[in-house]
């Protein structure tokens, strides 16, 4: 299974004092303990990680979400085929998602964040016809849920605040 996009809709606690940060957060995708890709949850424009703000994280195509088999193994150098055996981008996950996928949060200041609730949603991208005898890598047109993590943590990288990294997995 290819992931081609990823959505990761991030709520920041709704409280009165600390709960929202000024510091970058980022969300690091991982396979069976492999890095995939580190993302920021970072709107340069906006103040996005304020108390009470809920965002969509959307990381989309080559340049976000670059080719990462798993077991499907690379062509060597000048081979070609038709269909290739895995598209130009996207996340492999040979054995599914469920006890493989987990994202680990890490704040990059002393500014305390509450995470409040992280959504996962994912485009996959699958062979398929077509034509009557032609295969090709796809995205599928709609996003798909895939979970959720709503349990509260305060994170900070001053240990006396909360946890420098939170790692979510995906059951």
């Amino acid at each position: 299974m290819w992931i081609g996009s990823i959505r990761l809709t991030v709520a920041t606690k709704d409280a009165p004092y600390y709960a929202g940060t000024d510091s970058l957060v980022q969300a690091t995708i991982l396979r069976d303990g492999t890095e995939l890709g580190v993302l920021n949850l970072d709107y340069p424009t906006e103040d996005d990680l304020e108390p009470g703000a809920v965002r969509n994280y959307d990381y989309i195509g080559p340049t976000k979400l670059p080719r990462r088999n798993d077991k499907t193994p690379e062509l060597p150098p000048g081979i070609g085929q038709d269909p290739m055996p895995y598209p130009d981008y996207g996340f492999e996950f040979s054995n599914g998602l469920n006890g493989s996928l987990k994202i680990r949060l890490r704040i990059r200041g002393r500014d305390m964040w509450i995470k409040d609730n992280v959504d996962l949603y994912v485009v996959f991208i699958r062979q398929r016809a077509t034509s009557f005898d032609t295969l090709a890598w796809q995205e599928d047109s709609d996003w798909t849920y895939i979970g959720s993590w709503t349990q509260d943590v305060s994170m900070s990288t001053d240990s006396s605040e909360g946890f420098t990294t939170w790692t979510m997995t995906l059951n």
